[in-house]
């Protein structure tokens, strides 16, 4: 279990594979378990860097504000813990907010960079609907259990289509995601850290290989933010998943791993 102290906590990581270094950084509220539809495709050809962002699963959760630099120096010296003088990065939701950060403040850390249902924030962010984000705000408050919780938030994570035909799938996320359940003040610290986030007047700056990746009904981080994303960074690829939402690493997982592969091939 190798855990690296930094930045004042503990940061716990795991590495998979072997092959040229690419970085995982899961989003709100999540460990990186969650990304256990991704690990075993990718880590065939990469050596997969998976850790919990602070305020998760097994890192530390210190009861003062976070930032998305913050977390973006965490990430950091994730890569130093490990030995690794720059890879690739994979970050979906507020972890491709820490994956702009990332690259802005440390570009010669970054090969290439993939940003998944994500925003620069600032002021051309699409905000979700009023439904959505009182349901967000409302979690941190709620007497529900963790897997109640879960369910609840489905509908404005995955596309009514796949809720329909695919709840075993749902089922599957879930009980990754509540196997260490985040502390309501830790998930309000990293919510507040995603509300501030804006590098919409940065991103040009970035000079890596940049693909985005975006469900087209994504309810949580709408689809027009992907859209800006490819319009400001430069030379940017864009990935459009048809009817997915959020969580389209569960949605279409078989298609990203191979889009995503293709991709870092290329760099």
């Amino acid at each position: 279990m190798p855990i690296t102290t930094a930045n004042g906590i503990d940061l716990y990581y795991e590495i998979h594979g072997e092959g040229e270094p690419l970085l995982l950084i899961m989003g709100l509220s999540l460990s990186f378990k969650s990304w256990f539809r991704t690990i075993p495709a990718l880590s065939k050809q990469y050596k997969v860097i998976v850790f919990d962002n602070r305020g998760v699963g097994l890192s530390g959760k210190p009861n003062s504000p976070y930032s998305i630099e913050q977390m973006a120096d965490d990430a950091k010296a994730v890569l130093d813990a490990a030995e690794v003088e720059s890879a690739h990065i994979y970050g979906i939701s507020m972890g491709g907010m820490i994956a702009q950060r990332l690259a802005l403040k440390y570009p010669e850390r970054i090969r290439s960079l993939i940003l998944g249902c994500t925003t620069s924030g600032g002021e051309k962010h699409v905000q979700p609907s009023s439904e959505v984000s009182m349901l967000m705000l409302s979690r941190a408050s709620s007497t529900a259990t963790p897997e109640e919780l879960a369910w609840a938030t489905a509908p404005i994570l995955y596309s009514q289509s796949f809720i329909e035909s695919h709840r075993d799938l749902i089922a599957e996320d879930i009980q990754r995601r509540i196997e260490i359940p985040i502390l309501p003040y830790a998930y309000m610290l990293q919510l507040q850290a995603c509300l501030s986030h804006d590098t919409y007047n940065e991103i040009e700056q970035i000079k890596t290989p940049v693909l985005v990746i975006h469900g087209d009904e994504d309810r949580l981080v709408p689809y027009e933010n992907g859209v800006t994303l490819v319009e400001k960074i430069p030379n940017a690829e864009f990935l459009t998943i048809k009817g997915a939402g959020h969580i389209y690493i569960t949605e279409a997982n078989d298609l990203v791993n191979k889009r995503v592969l293709e991709f870092l091939s290329k760099q």
